[in-house]
């Protein structure tokens, strides 16, 4: 490992001074990053993935959905089209990418969109979809070419990216220090039970700006698990044993819940954003005959299409904020900055 981490040292050194030059870049406004007059919250991380992102674009979704006329605008990772591309009924998740594709089937009443190009999308945004009052950017932080109006960043409690290296020792896409650009950083996954000592060695750590907003939140699974056609009661897995399929960036939260049931699941674990091809579903096919197969809201809509025929159900996950660990209101200061714009 020691023979590893000296090999990958230089190329990590390498790669902080492109990322840390371009962001130079960007700050002293050599390159443009355009803002928009409507409101617009972006989500991202600094690591490579599994931080969380996605579930608190769905949050924002579910909370001000009622009051506000929602555009998502995504990049559509792993989708089998180019450019820019408004998610339809007729939509699925290989056209427009697994995230993208569980917005608009859980919220089919906003404007789900994506495009490789953000500033492209929100031009086109702008001009086909002018109703829009509240624009979420997905996985926008390394996507300086546009600034939103409210920067969110997630990191996870068990791996902060304080705690990382940059890429390829790390996991981390630009330096620790780009942190400072986020208005809002929310510490997901917290256990339930954190306790007070451990906010405040986050905080600490993180040693946020005097105008940042330091957020934690824990998950929560729902206790009905869906197919396309039905849900059921998520207790009805313990009168059999189940295949429990991921394609996510970290199942261990989903294993560890299912575990504290004690359901008797086989896991079949693959890859963030996995396009599920012939090989594996046949495994999937022949491992889960004659069982329920269990999966995430993400997978789901690559996975059902390819075994229309099996007992498919998926669970859904969400987020809470504690408010004994959180002095300010989440839900009031993403209203207050709505308000204001």
């Amino acid at each position: 490992m020691k023979n590893l981490k000296f090999l990958l040292y230089p190329l990590s050194v390498l790669y902080s001074i492109y990322t840390s030059f371009r962001n130079l870049l960007f700050d002293l406004g050599l390159i443009d990053s355009i803002e928009y007059k409507i409101p617009t919250i972006g989500i991202g991380n600094l690591s490579t993935g599994g931080t969380g992102k996605s579930i608190i674009v769905d949050y924002l979704i579910e909370r001000f959905k009622k009051n506000k006329k929602i555009t998502t605008l995504s990049r559509g990772y792993n989708r089998n089209t180019k450019g820019f591309v408004q998610a339809s009924e007729s939509s699925d998740a290989y056209e427009i990418g697994d995230e993208p594709f569980q917005f608009f089937s859980k919220h089919p009443e906003i404007n789900v969109v994506v495009c490789e190009d953000r500033r492209k999308g929100m031009n086109i945004i702008l001009k086909n979809l002018s109703d829009t009052e509240l624009c979420i950017w997905d996985d926008v932080f390394q996507h300086r070419f546009v600034k939103p109006g409210l920067m969110i960043l997630s990191t996870t409690f068990q791996y902060p990216f304080y705690k990382d290296e940059i890429l390829p020792m790390g996991n981390l896409r630009e330096n620790k220090d780009s942190s400072k650009r986020a208005d809002i950083i929310i510490v997901t996954k917290c256990p339930i039970d954190m306790q007070i000592s451990d906010k405040e060695t986050i905080i600490e750590s993180l040693n946020p700006l005097a105008n940042q907003k330091v957020f934690f939140s824990t998950l929560t699974y729902k206790q009905k698990i869906k197919s396309d056609i039905d849900q059921i009661n998520i207790d009805i897995l313990s009168e059999s044993d189940f295949i429990l399929v991921t394609g996510i960036a970290d199942s261990s939260y989903l294993v560890e819940f299912l575990k504290s049931k004690a359901f008797n699941f086989k896991h079949l674990k693959y890859s963030d954003h996995y396009n599920f091809n012939k090989l594996s579903i046949d495994k999937i096919r022949n491992i889960s005959s004659g069982k329920r197969i269990l999966t995430t809201e993400k997978d789901f809509g690559r996975l059902k299409p390819k075994i229309s025929d099996r007992d498919i159900y998926y669970i859904e996950v969400s987020m809470q904020f504690n408010s004994e660990l959180n002095e300010l209101n989440f839900d009031k200061t993403i209203s207050e900055y709505i308000d204001q714009n």
